[in-house]
């Protein structure tokens, strides 16, 4: 009986209960598509490092030997050792001189390179190169053609053995790119002997350990005698860090997001059964004079809010997992390499499927136990009407200047404060969705300007590679024009004698100061950099606790000797995180200036045919680039426009509804008073658009903090500032002002087919 109940009344307020349903539904697709992603990525890393060993800590220096790697071996809580030389060398100018990290080894005992394709690394195999998989998809490379490494002054053609990944180049990033672009960045594993004699030095020595590598520092230091550089842990190297803040971002998201549809669907949920409990009052009264236990009666009740809540969730699992994570893991996959990445799923989900089914019933529960405390005799009378009181509003001075329709409004908005705050608040955060996601287009655009147009005030990048010398850059700016431009790898610390934690590894830029390469400073204007000093960027400043003025402490990455600059200007740059000085300066502390590109607002097209010239990029090409890379954060942003439209269609339209038919006996009254429906209809869609102005106004300022807090998580090595137009608030309320004008049209039949008999009677 109860269940053919359950049945009806659902059929009867089928759009409050959908809505349950599609609510529960949504949140857990968001958790489950973020998770699958999050869960499935680390599952597969899990698996891809201890399959190829990968390491726990890296030492750097200069001219490590086997003695060297025994030491290290024997202290305490290490496990595996592992020599090798790290070198950036360049690939063949026909594959754009792609920036090509070589590892020279005698060994492959840590961080083994993975095998996609062809043998696995053979380190006694002298003729033989083991090449980045994604490197090679991209040029068309296959195992056993040949390739030629230009890396330590040497051009050294081999035989395609294996197409190989690491854990260290998850993601890979060139120095000339803002993003992934696998034509420009690649890798490749060689025997130490392929070398002359004299160049097999090894610069690190990497390590596999129980615990915490930095924790070792001091036994370390004392088995090496401290002739090292500095040693690392997995959080310094970038190209396996990138990923990690990229999961994490995404794990943060899934609770964010899913929390914002449970708290709506409690409202929803509160609303709905609050009214249908009050309007089967009698009923109730009915059942327990019948002698049915108030503990079945609740049952029921709670009933409602559990069967809809769980279906909603087990669909929203399902989606999750076949639609929104698999289309997030397919995405991902094509920027980050880790083998063997599926959709995952962990009992977290079930965890959070039962504490939203919890949640919903204990709102019935809140709404229902009230009413049960009551005598059948008295529940069987019809509820008293409330005590007319005056509303708070009627305080006000300009209250009797206001219109019939704002003091009704007012007045009922007095009485039914939890449906006013449910259309507010969930206005409100749609709203806030809504200007997250368009803003993400808008930054994305904003940074797009400020690093092509402000900082790029070039037309045209020529790429050296790796055999060209200064005479040949200088010969070429004389005959082009421009501004040369030096890059490198270096570690950035606060102290002379800093310890492991306190190196940040980021990039070099040197500038010729021409201001075609330019500096931005904090406020995102551009700025040169005073002369005998450094600019520092931003996140790397804080991270280190230092500012203009403060002395800053730099090393290249295969440099002994801590060099000290004095920070001219704290700067900000979407990808090249670090240092940026100035040619003379450079070459003032003892450096040779090795410049990696010429930039030029000439046509720099006849550079093309030079020896000393990889290849030559336009603005054109650089910005088709970027916008390629974009395409993950597109994924993401209609995703969240598309919930947006949802949660705000979902809120309004139950507002709207609940509205109707709590006020229903009224508009009836108001008929027989000879108001038109056209009258009463404006009396229901003001108020949904006062509810809806005030909970778009409320959610303007909510966007900006999600939209910054969702581009710091990509980790240090970027620095994307937000920006969110004025159109796009605009834009967004106007959306919000539509969807709750169409909602009021929705009810102009309902109201029209009113029967005044029908209604009045149930007021008797």
């Amino acid at each position: 009986m109860l269940r053919k109940k359950m049945l009806r009344d659902m059929r009867r307020d089928l759009v409050q209960f959908l809505s349950v349903l599609v609510l529960a539904l949504v949140a857990m697709w968001c958790y489950t598509g973020f998770q699958a992603n999050v869960v499935g990525g680390n599952k597969a890393r899990q698996e891809y490092e201890e399959g190829v060993n990968f390491a726990d800590g890296w030492i750097y220096g200069a001219g490590f030997d086997k003695e060297d790697a025994e030491k290290v071996a024997a202290v305490g809580k290490v496990d595996d050792v592992q020599l090798r030389t790290e070198v950036l060398g360049k690939a063949d100018e026909k594959y754009n001189t792609a920036e090509l990290y070589c590892y020279f080894q005698n060994d492959a005992e840590v961080t083994v390179p993975y095998v996609w394709e062809g043998a696995a690394f053979d380190p006694k195999d002298t003729e033989g190169v083991w090449l980045f998989s994604k490197f090679a998809d991209a040029w068309g490379l296959k195992v056993g053609d040949s390739f030629t490494v230009h890396a330590l002054g040497q051009d050294m053609e081999k035989e395609i053995r294996g197409l190989v990944s690491t854990p260290e180049y998850e993601f890979a990033c060139a120095s000339s790119d803002t993003d992934t672009d696998f034509h420009n960045i690649g890798f490749a594993y060689l025997s130490a002997e392929a070398l002359p004699e004299e160049l097999r030095i090894f610069n690190e020595i990497v390590f596999t350990c129980q615990g915490d590598p930095l924790a070792l520092e001091d036994e370390l230091s004392k088995a090496l005698d401290g002739d090292y550089s500095f040693i690392g842990d997995r959080k310094s190297i970038d190209g396996y860090n990138r990923l990690t803040d990229e999961l994490h971002q995404h794990d943060s998201f899934s609770y964010i997001f899913s929390a914002i549809f449970v708290a709506i669907a409690l409202l929803v949920i509160v609303t709905t059964m609050k009214r249908m409990i009050a309007q089967q009052r009698t009923q109730i009264g009915t059942l327990n004079a019948l002698g049915m236990k108030n503990r079945k009666i609740l049952w029921h009740y709670l009933s409602y809010s559990v069967v809809l809540s769980a279906i909603g969730c087990v669909l929203g699992i399902v989606l999750g997992l076949l639609t929104f994570g698999r289309l997030m893991v397919n995405m991902f996959s094509e920027f980050y390499t880790v083998p063997d990445w599926e959709p995952g799923y962990s009992f977290k989900s079930l965890i959070l499927a039962a504490a939203i089914v919890l949640i919903c019933a204990g709102a019935s529960f809140v709404c229902c136990k009230k009413i049960l405390k009551i005598h059948p005799s008295e529940a069987l009378r019809p509820a008293s009407g409330p005590t007319a009181k005056p509303c708070i509003f009627e305080k006000l001075p300009f209250w009797d200047k206001l219109s019939f329709n704002a003091r009704y409004n007012l007045r009922d908005i007095s009485r039914s404060k939890l449906r006013a705050f449910m259309g507010i608040f969930g206005t409100a955060m749609g709203m806030m969705i809504m200007t997250l996601g368009i803003g993400a287009f808008d930054t994305v655009s904003f940074v797009k300007d400020w690093y092509f147009t402000d900082i790029q005030n070039y037309e045209y990048q020529v790429l050296f590679n790796d055999s060209a010398t200064l005479e040949d850059a200088e010969e070429i700016k004389a005959e082009i024009g421009g501004e040369l431009i030096a890059m490198d790898m270096i570690s950035v610390a606060a102290d002379p004698h800093p310890t492991s934690d306190e190196i940040i590894s980021c990039k070099l830029a040197v500038t010729e100061g021409e201001e075609l390469f330019r500096v931005s400073n904090v406020d995102l204007e551009m700025s040169p950099i005073p002369k005998g000093t450094v600019a520092l960027t931003m996140k790397q400043a804080d991270k280190l606790g230092l500012k203009e003025g403060d002395k800053v402490y730099w090393k290249t990455s295969a440099g002994s000797v801590w060099q000290e600059d004095v920070i001219g200007l704290i700067s900000r740059h979407p990808s090249v995180t670090g240092i940026t000085m100035l040619r003379e300066d450079y070459e003032a502390e003892g450096f040779d200036f090795r410049p990696a590109m010429l930039v030029s607002k000439n046509d720099c097209s006849s550079a093309e045919n030079k020896d000393s010239v990889s290849a030559v990029h336009t603005m054109t090409d650089l910005k088709a680039s970027f916008d390629k890379s974009m395409e993950v954060m597109d994924l993401l942003v209609w995703f969240m426009v598309v919930f947006a439209c949802l949660l705000i269609v979902i809120v309004l339209y139950n507002s709207g509804n609940l509205s109707f038919n709590e006020r229903e006996k009224e508009f009836a009254t108001l008929k027989v008073l000879g108001f038109r429906s056209s009258a009463i209809r404006r009396l229901l869609s003001s108020q949904n658009l006062w509810l809806s102005l005030i909970g778009s106004i409320c959610g303007i300022p909510l966007g900006r903090g999600p939209l910054q807090a969702m581009m710091d998580s990509n980790g240090d090595a970027i620095d994307w500032p937000c920006y969110i137009s004025p159109l796009t608030y605009v834009l967004s309320a106007l959306f919000v002002m539509g969807v709750s004008v169409l909602v009021g049209a929705m009810f102009s039949r309902r109201i029209k087919r009113i029967d005044m008999v029908e209604v009045l009677k149930g007021m008797e």
